[in-house]
């Protein structure tokens, strides 16, 4: 982290933070500041993506504690970010290493098969 961060204030009504409150208490979240940093961060890529026409992809919640371990593991430089890390994670487990080695010999035996007829 090391940057200076900056602090805002905003404003919401008994019924809007109830609802924040309720919610967050449903999926694990203790910090109302963690919570609404992983919404507009959530929220700005959504649009993003809807900008970019690119619609296809999935939002996944995180306790919070689980979400401060993926943080701690970015800062220490395994990922880039939070959502490269998830992605990381999520591929390992489709495609294994086995398959990736098979992959890879399927590769090379194609490779010096259209090597070996030029």
């Amino acid at each position: 982290m090391g940057e200076m961060e900056e602090s805002i204030t905003i404003r919401m009504g008994k019924e809007d933070t109830q609802t924040m409150d309720d919610f967050m208490v449903e999926i694990g979240v203790k910090s109302r500041s963690r919570f609404i940093r992983d919404a507009i961060i959530g929220y700005i890529n959504l649009k993003k993506e809807g900008a970019n026409g690119a619609g296809n992809g999935i939002f996944v919640r995180f306790k919070e504690v689980q979400m401060e371990a993926i943080r701690l593991m970015v800062e220490q430089g395994v990922a880039f970010d939070e959502e490269e890390f998830v992605r990381k994670c999520t591929m390992d487990r489709i495609v294994t290493k086995e398959s990736e080695v098979e992959a890879a010999n399927r590769a090379l035996a194609m490779a010096q098969k259209t090597s070996a007829m030029k």
